[in-house]
């Protein structure tokens, strides 16, 4: 086996092992917060960052979750005071919004996230993490691509969670035009 094949499967294992456990970790402390499942956390921390007001359907294509298991999670969030329904704009579907509780929540998520995230950085120097950065979102670029084009030539028999359902938008630097996955999307819809 040559050098670069050899560099590259370790490469490849020891990212498939290191984001087990960096992923490992985060849900648990996101999920520490919520104690509702694991798809709470996701459902607050996306309608904090973009979805508040959504409906059940958007709310379930971003999760990744049937209709029916959204309706459900929905009902967790609404009876422990975290979210409240209303009318949507058009009349016919029902909005999900979320209360000053859920909002604290989402906060709560988003730094729990955060901490468990940056812990897992700290044995790099500033400069690595710069190099790491700019290779996670070259990653995330092309793996956002792969999706799309997956999704466009063989649409998934269940509904496939948003990479960014969880993310902190203002971390990522969405606003400023420095999101990879919001990149990719919006120059893969522009070609």
């Amino acid at each position: 086996m040559s050098q670069i094949a050899s560099s590259h499967q370790h490469a490849a294992n020891v990212l498939g092992a290191l984001s087990l456990v960096v992923a490992d970790r985060m849900n648990a402390a996101v999920e520490a917060v919520a104690a509702l499942g694991p798809s709470a956390p996701a459902a607050l921390a996306a309608l904090h960052e973009f979805l508040d007001g959504g409906s059940v359907t958007q709310l379930s294509s971003v999760l990744g979750l049937s209709h029916s298991g959204t309706v459900r999670l929905v009902d967790r969030l609404a009876v422990e005071g975290l979210v409240k329904r209303a009318g949507a704009h058009d009349g016919r579907a029902i909005s999900v919004v979320l209360t000053s509780s859920g909002r604290r929540a989402a906060l709560q998520i988003r730094q729990a996230r955060s901490k468990a995230l940056t812990g897992a950085l700290s044995a790099l120097t500033s400069d690595e993490v710069d190099n790491l950065a700019a290779a996670l979102d070259k990653m995330l670029t092309t793996i956002t691509l792969a999706r799309a084009k997956e999704r466009s030539a063989h649409p998934p028999d269940r509904p496939q969670p948003w990479l960014c359902r969880l993310c902190d938008f203002a971390a990522c630097g969405r606003s400023e035009g420095n999101c990879p996955v919001n990149n990719a999307v919006t120059d893969s819809n522009q070609r």
